[in-house]
């Protein structure tokens, strides 16, 4: 009877081993699992800028008015005979 204690005992420390400090544990679990989390929401993150990048890709190749608009506000871009004012704003 004391081996088949001694058997026992070694597979119950042999599981908790393997279900506290394995490759296969809890912790690990938890640990992948809230990196899966994370990644989902970067994921939709992406998604949405993606989505909104190829409305804004849309926009501009259908629309000459919306190309115009862009490139003023992004680059600077002006007609001939208009001035380019930039106003600086101090933040302090």
């Amino acid at each position: 009877m004391r081996i088949f204690y001694s058997i026992c005992f070694l597979i119950f420390v042999s599981l908790q081993y393997s279900l506290l400090i394995g490759d296969n544990s809890i912790f690990t679990y938890i640990n992948l699992n809230n990196k899966l989390s994370e990644n989902n929401a970067k994921s939709l993150d992406y998604k949405n800028k993606n989505k909104y990048l190829k409305s804004e890709i849309k926009n501009l190749q259908s629309s000459d008015k919306t190309l115009e608009i862009y490139a003023r506000e992004k680059f600077g871009f002006i007609k001939k005979n208009e001035t380019f004012f930039q106003i600086i704003r101090n933040e302090k």
